[in-house]
């Protein structure tokens, strides 16, 4: 959208990564950062191979269709809808990932994200530069908050 590159998954490969992680003496809060970069690193919507088959998580995944949920390009959002903790933060230089949680989790109200995105300054887009050259500064334009029901 615009100069936004925005990533978009509906699948709760979130969870499902967690699911499959082991983790142990982490730093309190660096869990779900942690989570979040695999998905920018792997360049993937689903970074887990192969696909879990027990535990909650089962997934019907076609494998030969792995083209198809690659990230191309790092964007710089990254929307991965969870029933983990709601959450927006800043990862990998520059992707912001948002996990704007489930509107409804059983009989009790869940969560939704309002994401403002602020345009680039006039300055910046006329300074003369090529436009390939530009960065696309979202970090510093983006308001994300997670709102509960």
């Amino acid at each position: 959208m615009n100069e936004v590159t925005i990533g978009v998954t509906s699948n709760d490969s979130f969870f499902q990564l967690s699911c499959e992680e082991t983790n142990a003496k982490l730093p309190i809060g660096s869990r779900l950062s942690r989570l979040a970069l695999h998905f920018i690193r792997q360049q993937s919507y689903y970074p887990i191979f192969p696909v879990p088959v027990v535990g909650g998580c089962d997934l019907n995944l076609d494998v030969t269709q792995q083209d198809a949920y690659a990230l191309p390009v790092q964007p710089d959002i990254l929307l991965l809808p969870s029933r983990l903790t709601a959450l927006a933060m800043d990862v990998a230089n520059g992707t912001t990932v948002v996990n704007p949680g489930h509107l409804i989790k059983g009989a009790v109200p869940g969560s939704y994200a309002v994401m403002d995105i602020h345009p680039m300054k006039d300055e910046v887009l006329e300074g003369g530069v090529d436009e390939d050259e530009i960065s696309h500064g979202v970090r510093e334009r983006i308001r994300v908050e997670v709102r509960r029901i």
